[in-house]
């Protein structure tokens, strides 16, 4: 063990043993009043780091009525002010992002250098850009149509908003969450992720330092038991969730009795299309780059539907298994790592699940991993290797479903009308990729594609100030942008004003 790697993890180890146990209510972090307490696990190595508090309808409770209290006085600070607030609670991120970033990488097992650090940055970068546009919340005015009228809108916060995040991006999505809505006007109560809690409740306690108490509060639990009152809750006027379409269904459900408005980011089957003309220096480290191996391909946008062109296939299948082979698998906390390891036994079970489907089709072949790494450096953790497959039909579970695991299906193709027809044959539309040379083909593929977040001859991840979010079965709504903090997180008056005559004379 490096002197680096112990610094990181007991960095890391000393932040989740303070935290273990704790809830963010009223500006402090405080025990729940449940007695039941859920297993952390370090995906690394199998071992328990602390333990999250299974909080129910009491913790729900006082959590609401601390942010509804805080409202009252929250929504008539200025925007601007409200800018300036979390402007400096970015700053304090960037104070203590060493402890944020090893922290993230012992919660989710993401590798620090390859997804922990990054995440973090793009995290306060967000939160930057987001608080540097408080000054822009505001209404229109109109022409009036009516004689000696005065017409506008307003833009105000809603209430109190119920934001729940996933474990596989659980900095950036808190943020992508909490910091549109806190500089709108509106408090928050955030609901963690079960599986990796304590980089979500650092990153809130050292945002609630700038806040008034009860503007941020944060508890953690079950969907049944935590979610469910909360998202019901007579007092949240807004729900906000990034996760899985069958639980995003549920929640709009749920919400739909109050007419609570919903933003949802759910899953993705993407497709990842290489045209026979692309440029292979770029779409090769494209397909790894798209496929978020270095995350465990646990990404909504992971490009896990490789569709190769058939004049091109061998030489791509080729370039892609020479990179592959040299991403190194290990501790999450290890500087050296490339890739880390799956968030839980549950999600590598699923992985396997997946794989066993595979191998048992007799045309499958395994082009890279398809296995599960064990023993030594890897012992107790959760790993899988980055596998790339081919020769499985499209119409198998694993090319149509969302595997969130290390796993790529590679299919080829003959014409473009054909691909086409094949991408759009799923219930998802997140995000999709085009590797082409041809202008026009490109842009017929951003009018024919059933996606909300496109790109050509390149697979970046979401980030500030891109509107980021699905269509079909992937969700309602965008997130990371200024129109997201107007679209979900305000709500409008539209005033007439007669001005009447005036009785001072001339």
């Amino acid at each position: 063990m490096s002197d680096n790697f112990k610094k990181n993890l007991d960095l890391a180890l000393a932040n989740s043993k303070r935290l273990s146990n704790k809830i963010l209510i009223d500006g402090k972090l405080i025990s729940a009043k449940s007695s039941k307490k859920i297993k952390v696990i370090n995906p690394s190595t199998g071992e328990q780091i602390g333990e999250a508090p299974q909080c129910d309808k009491n913790d729900v409770d006082t959590a609401v009525s601390s942010a509804e209290t805080a409202f009252q006085k929250w929504k008539k600070i200025p925007a601007r002010e409200r800018g300036k607030m979390m402007t400096a609670a970015a700053r304090k991120l960037e104070e203590r992002k060493d402890e944020i970033e090893t922290l993230l990488a012992l919660d989710t097992g993401n590798a620090l250098r390859t997804q922990a650090k990054p995440e973090t940055a793009a995290s306060i970068e967000l939160i930057h850009m987001f608080a540097g546009l408080a000054g822009e919340i505001k209404g229109e005015n109109y022409p009036p149509n009516i004689p000696n009228t005065i017409h506008y809108t307003t833009k105000d916060p809603i209430g109190v908003v119920c934001a729940i995040i996933p474990w596989n991006a659980p900095l950036f999505l808190t943020v992508a969450k909490i910091a549109p809505a806190i500089v709108a006007g509106n408090t928050v109560v955030l609901k963690t992720a079960e599986q990796a809690p304590f980089c979500a409740l650092l990153v809130c306690e050292i945002l609630q330092q700038e806040l008034p108490p009860g503007v941020l509060n944060v508890i953690s639990g079950y969907g049944e038991e935590c979610g469910e009152p909360l998202i019901t809750h007579e007092k949240v006027r807004k729900v906000t969730f990034t996760g899985s379409f069958s639980v995003g269904k549920i929640i709009a459900m749920k919400a739909a009795p109050k007419l609570c408005p919903v933003t949802l980011e759910l899953g993705g089957k993407n497709p990842n299309i290489i045209m026979s003309d692309a440029d292979l220096d770029i779409a090769i480290p494209g397909v790894i780059d798209g496929m978020r191996y270095t995350r465990q391909g646990q990404a909504c946008t992971a490009g896990s539907r490789v569709y190769i062109h058939e004049k091109i296939y061998d030489e791509v299948l080729e370039g892609a298994v020479e990179k592959l082979s040299k991403l190194k698998m290990g501790n999450a906390l290890d500087e050296k790592s490339d890739i880390g390891a799956i968030i839980s036994e549950e999600q590598l079970k699923r992985t396997l699940y997946y794989m066993d489907i595979a191998k048992k089709n007799s045309s499958t072949k395994i082009l890279h991993g398809g296995n599960q790494s064990k023993g030594g450096e890897y012992k107790d953790g959760f790993y899988y290797q980055p596998t790339l497959l081919s020769g499985l039909p499209v119409s198998s579970p694993v090319c149509q479903e969302e595997v969130f695991g290390p796993v790529a299906c590679a299919i080829p193709f003959k014409s473009f009308d054909e691909v086409m027809k094949s991408a759009n044959d799923t219930q998802f539309g997140l995000s999709a990729v085009l590797w082409t040379k041809d202008l026009s083909r490109a842009l017929q593929f951003v009018d024919e594609i059933e996606a909300g977040f496109v790109q050509v001859n390149q697979c970046v991840a979401p980030r500030a100030n891109v509107s980021y979010g699905g269509i079909k079965m992937s969700g309602l709504g965008k997130e990371y942008a200024f129109d997201s903090m107007m679209n979900h997180f305000t709500q409008s008056k539209t005033v007439l004003i007669n001005r009447g005559k005036s009785n001072i004379d001339n």
